[in-house]
């Protein structure tokens, strides 16, 4: 490990009198001074792509991969589930807030290097991690993972980006977020993989290897930079109080749920945020050099696609995580064969990068943003209204119409927003566009597991009534052992179904722990059809349930539509004239 990092130091030295300097944001806005050019695109964008692949794939599928390897980490590190949720929060966490200044670090001191050095740190980590012998520890290195991570992601983008003409942003766009859902996606599966064969470290060991290939392509391949930009001071008091006002944000939708929505400590994060975040933008409109200048916000096409892409991100992370609970506890599926069937999102969605990077080149990102967010809600409300007794092909194909909308939509929205920035901005361009996708990611889940509990608790107590009216009439159980039955109905009712899947897989049978021994034959007969009969009343009802949260994820990717309308029918043919 640290001969990659001197590798890389002495390699950077070498670049540091080509690299850019960093700019003033000053470019994403008014008129008062001409941009500088843009650099020539690469003469083979393949290989830059291909060269970014290894660092973005590891940082994306780490946000995903923990999930498979919780069971074994609290065993194994004898930690609570709320303290090995924070593997994964707290990496998460970090990603939003550094996001935004990672991606300033990369047009001040240049893409390339930002990117090698957050490659470096991240697989640096990963060596921690693995090594890790209690779970604070371990968070402790999640989080420095993080922070390469969030130097890695918004810096590919751009480097992609800059690699390909001004004519095929729409296709550079279209392979970047098929290649991200591709990487997310890979996460779980690589993750039970690498924990079945070895164990939960194995899946940091696994980076070590891919996170140094990662580093010495991304030197050799990626071109630098020739374009320098006008020096700026950094605005630390508009970075922090950006970092602080998202940390408060973040942390209050990773913990709604848990913490419940009302409570004390949600409401004063949320209000924390609220004046840290205005906070930030009273200061950067009056500041000379400010840290994101809000001319930014001046250039409808940016603004638009922003918060066009927090809304259709916030429907493709609640619709995944809600459609693998329904699969696994309503259909029986394993995990293996729940993640199968989800794969086919993002597959759908890398089948399409091509054709639809090309339908945004050369008809504009306005048609594909719609397409696909019309797409999108068709595929989710098909798969709100899907039974018990749908097959796994039922299930694929609207989750792969899901995904083709979804492939639409991003590329166009990606191309749309950096389009519209000039080329020494396009860093801190997609740290805000990367914080908008990320701040979408967890207002899916935090939002549709806040429906699916209201929904859940509203079908088990419909279902409760049922069963106790059933109950009353069964002539076949004595009247002794009716209040005992009831009263194991009702206890379906205090089940909470956020706090995972084992309490939600108890509400399928409320009544298994009174068929015991002594209970005799002929009552045991009887307590047996009662039992297969409210399995299939509390399982059909619970299943309903699942309906709300669904379509409350179409809801999301039809409010993409209105951003969607105000992009322009035309990419801009150079850099930032839009």
């Amino acid at each position: 490990m640290a001969a990659i990092v001197a590798c890389t130091l002495r390699r950077m030295s070498v670049d540091a009198g080509t690299g850019t300097a960093g700019g003033a944001a000053g470019g994403a806005g008014g008129p008062a001074a001409s941009p500088p050019a843009a650099p020539a695109a690469a003469r083979r964008p393949w290989l830059v792509l291909l060269a970014l692949t290894p660092g973005l794939v590891l940082t994306l599928a780490d946000a995903t991969i923990m999930s498979v390897a919780v069971p074994l980490m609290i065993q194994r590190l004898d930690a609570s589930v709320t303290a090995v949720s924070w593997v994964m929060n707290g990496y998460n966490l970090v990603l939003t807030v550094l996001f935004l200044p990672m991606g300033r670090l990369g047009d001040r001191w240049g893409h390339k290097r930002t990117f090698v050095l957050g490659l470096v740190v991240f697989t640096a980590a990963s060596l921690g991690c693995a090594r890790s012998g209690t779970i604070a520890v371990l968070i402790a290195w999640r989080a420095l993972q993080a922070v390469g991570a969030a130097a890695v992601i918004p810096t590919a983008l751009t480097l992609v980006l800059a690699a390909y003409p001004a004519a095929r942003r729409g296709f550079a766009a279209a392979m970047f977020g098929a290649l991200s859902s591709a990487a997310a996606a890979l996460g779980p599966t690589l993750g039970g993989v690498l924990v079945d064969t070895w164990s939960w470290p194995a899946v940091f060991w696994f980076n070590l290897p891919v996170g140094a290939l990662g580093v010495v392509v991304a030197l050799a391949l990626v071109p630098r930079r020739q374009e320098r930009a006008a020096p700026a001071g950094l605005d630390l008091t508009g970075a922090a109080l950006a970092a602080a006002g998202l940390l408060c944000l973040t942390l209050g939708l990773i913990q709604g749920n848990t913490w419940h929505w009302t409570s004390a400590r949600i409401v004063l994060l949320f209000i924390a945020a609220a004046a840290l975040l205005a906070g930030f933008f009273l200061h950067e409109a009056r500041t000379a050099e400010p840290f994101l200048d809000l001319a930014f916000f001046r250039r409808r096409s940016f603004t638009a696609a922003s918060a066009a892409i927090m809304t259709v991100d916030t429907a493709m992370m609640g619709t995944t995580f809600m459609l693998v609970i329904y699969m696994v506890a309503m259909l029986d599926y394993s995990e293996l064969k729940a993640g199968v069937v989800v794969t086919t999102l993002p597959l759908a969605g890398l089948v399409l990068a091509p054709f639809a990077g090309r339908l945004v080149d050369r008809a504009g990102p306005r048609l594909a943003a719609l397409a696909g967010a019309l797409l999108t809600a068709a595929g989710l409300v098909l798969l709100a209204f899907v039974d018990r007794s749908a097959s796994a092909g039922a299930i694929a194909w609207r989750t792969a119409l899901v995904g083709a909308g979804l492939g639409l939509s991003l590329p166009a929205l990606t191309a749309a927003g950096m389009g519209a920035l000039a080329a020494d901005v396009r860093g801190l361009g997609s740290g805000v566009l990367n914080t908008a996708r990320q701040l979408g990611f967890l207002l899916g889940v935090a939002v549709l597991v806040a429906v699916f509990s209201h929904t859940m608790h509203t079908a088990v107590d419909r279902a409760a009534d049922q069963a106790k009216v059933m109950t009353d009439a069964s002539p076949a159980i004595p009247a002794d052992l009716k209040p005992k039955v009831a009263a194991a109905i009702d206890s379906a009712r205090s089940i909470d179904v956020s706090r995972g899947m084992s309490e939600i897989m108890k509400i399928a049978n409320p009544i298994a722990e009174i068929i015991e021994p002594r209970v005799g034959a002929l009552q045991g007969l009887a307590l047996l059809g009662l039992k297969d009969d409210l399995e299939t009343l509390f399982m059909d009802e619970a299943a309903r349930a699942f309906r709300w949260p669904l379509l409350t994820a179409a809801i999301a990717a039809l409010l993409a539509l209105v951003p969607s309308a105000l992009l322009p029918r035309r990419l801009p043919p150079h850099d930032g004239s839009g």
